[in-house]
């Protein structure tokens, strides 16, 4: 692909790549150096310095020197797109975009300027953009995995779930254990009605035979004396700013340290202000970003766990293969993901009786099902909320509705109910604030979709995301009732909602992630805004909106309902969880746990 060749210097030219082999990079960058002293004119030696310092993090130096091979080698695209992710790393996203532009002028069929271009696109919300990047070099790179990989998740960013489903197909159908592809697919399936529950499940059975899964062989665990504290195990690639911190952290807190010694695995590269308050909370903290799965088993092991519970399922960042090679007595998953992860190794999952009814919800779980008596979660309110804001309603004189959901939650089906809404209300609007809305192109094909249905685009205020959490609680201040998404509901979005006195209507499913509003409307006695059918709940939301003196109320005390309910008792649902590991683990290893030393 490359054009670039040696034309003089060639024994410290050789000398060098040799030296880069190897990784001793200050090394080969001295023999670069003397290199073009001898031949200004190389410019493979002007390439390679470029790449070496990029390689140091140094790429303010090494864009001089890919200019200087790019003068020597105009229609190098090797060249072209290096410079690209230099000037990109430099904060220079448009000459950046130019680059690798260029390079595809000259090679369609070029991958690796192809996905950075798009992913530049991406990274500046310009989800369309970016698909159009992928859909035009697909002609010319129809097996290339990372396109495809590519274009099915900005699919799935986009609410185009079925679309993006497909994509997966495709990417397995070229590498079927690619993991990624594996993972989103499941993960990608519970955002349409299309996918039935029993579908789901097989799928995720499937999955759980594909060889990506099976994790790497684990070393023999020390011997564990029994007695003493039971040592519980939580990893998680979000144990940062992420909405599974707000329910793992409350547990954290108030985890019973004389019957349980705690340990956190973090598999993540970035961490934050969040990051530092729960590592605080951890008795043993253990970074496996680094590590391969191979490593990280083995520090896991020498942990000499009792239970070892996941965070994320078949969610980004997270380590399930681990899981394969049985590193605990007994193993589990729990709030990151809203299924079964259809792996033989995983134990248990925590539930609870709404949000998964007994009965066919066992059925579609490869793990037993363990129901916490109350709610699944406890959740912790933000800090930083602001003060409760007046009604809007009462100030503009009609009602806003409002979704602040991820828009791969915003499916066809769900703009389709919601413009029934609106048709029911000619002065109300609708908000929809998330960062993919700040792409002029994705607002455009929303504002087409909701015009399909007779709805102005005036009534519709299309918001990104707000950088700071205090600044997206304030949004709240501008929305009267929020509308929940369907079949995957909110979470967190919900518990938000409720926190800043915003009424959440929810549609009730029949799987986890369809009825996660259903367990946490029922936990703050809102079960009146639960609707069983999509006739009740555009029935329910016109109801509402027309009841000015019920929001008004609801406005005043849905703090205080959360703050009492069983969402905010964060240690009588941690004794609750506790009694259930025991529970498990005494089933698992046939000997009773008290957790008392």
């Amino acid at each position: 692909m490359s054009a670039i060749e040696t034309v003089g210097a060639e024994p410290l030219l050789k000398f060098a790549e040799l030296l880069l082999k190897k990784g001793m990079l200050e090394e080969a960058e001295c023999q670069l150096e003397e290199a073009l002293r001898q031949d200004a004119g190389n410019a493979r030696c002007h390439y390679l310095l470029a790449v070496v310092r990029m390689a140091v993090g140094n790429p303010a130096a090494a864009l001089p020197a890919f200019r200087a091979a790019q003068g020597l080698s105009p229609d190098d695209v090797k060249i072209l797109n290096d410079c690209g992710v230099a000037l990109q790393q430099l904060g220079r996203p448009e000459e950046a975009a130019a680059s690798y532009r260029e390079a595809l002028r000259l090679a369609p069929d070029y991958p690796d300027a192809t996905v950075n271009l798009a992913l530049l696109y991406k990274d500046q919300g310009r989800l369309v953009a970016a698909e159009r990047v992928l859909r035009e070099a697909l002609p010319h790179q129809p097996d290339s995995l990372r396109v495809r990989y590519n274009l099915a998740n900005f699919l799935h960013q986009q609410g185009r779930s079925v679309e993006a489903v497909q994509g997966y197909r495709e990417v397995l159908r070229l590498a079927p254990e690619h993991l990624g592809a594996l993972q989103n697919l499941l993960f990608a399936l519970h955002y349409s009605p299309s996918f039935s529950d029993y579908q789901i499940y097989q799928e995720h059975l499937r999955a759980s035979r594909n060889p990506a899964l099976r994790g790497a062989p684990v070393p023999a665990s020390p011997l564990r004396q029994r007695g003493g504290r039971i040592r519980l195990g939580y990893l998680s690639p979000d144990f940062r700013g992420h909405s599974v911190a707000s329910f793992i952290e409350p547990v954290l807190a108030h985890h019973d340290r004389e019957r349980f010694e705690i340990f956190c695995y973090a598999n993540l590269g970035n961490p934050d202000e969040s990051t530092g308050r729960i590592k605080g909370l951890a008795e043993h903290w253990r970074d496996l970003y680094q590590l391969s799965d191979e490593k990280a088993a083995a520090l896991i092991t020498q942990d000499r766990l009792d239970i070892l519970v996941d965070l994320a399922g078949h969610t980004a960042g997270n380590r399930l293969p681990l899981f394969a090679g049985r590193l605990a007595p007994l193993q589990g998953t729990w709030l990151g993901y809203p299924d079964t992860t259809g792996m033989p190794a995983q134990d248990f999952r925590i539930s609870d009786p709404l949000v998964d009814p007994p009965g066919q919800s066992d059925l579609l779980h490869s793990e037993r099902l363990v129901r916490l008596p109350r709610c699944f979660c406890c959740y912790l309110p933000p800090a930083c909320a602001p003060a409760l804001a007046e009604l809007p309603a009462l100030r503009s004189g009609r009602v806003t509705f409002g979704s602040f959901n991820n828009l791969a939650k915003v499916t066809p089906e769900v703009i389709a109910v919601w413009g029934r809404i609106l048709t029911a209300l000619p002065a109300a609007r609708l908000m929809l604030k998330c960062s993919p809305l700040a792409d002029p192109e994705v607002c455009e094909r929303l504002r087409a979709a909701f015009a399909e249905l007779g709805i102005a685009p005036e009534r519709l205020e299309l918001r990104p995301g707000d950088p700071a959490p205090a600044q997206h609680l304030a949004r709240y201040g501008e929305v009267d009732i929020a509308l929940d998404t369907f079949p995957y509901n909110g979470t967190t979005t919900t518990c938000e909602a409720l926190w800043m006195g915003v009424p959440v209507v929810t549609l009730a499913g029949t799987r986890h992630a369809a009825r996660t509003g259903v367990t946490l409307l029922a936990g703050c006695g809102l079960e009146e805004l639960i609707a069983r059918t999509p006739e009740a709940y555009v029935e329910l939301a016109y109801r509402l909106a027309g009841d000015l003196d019920r929001l008004q109320r609801l406005r005043k005390g849905l703090r205080a309902r959360l703050a009492g309910s069983v969402l905010c008792d964060a240690a009588g649902v941690t004794r609750e969880v506790e009694a259930a590991f025991e529970v498990e683990l005494a089933r698992q290893t046939g000997v009773p746990r008290s957790g008392t030393v």
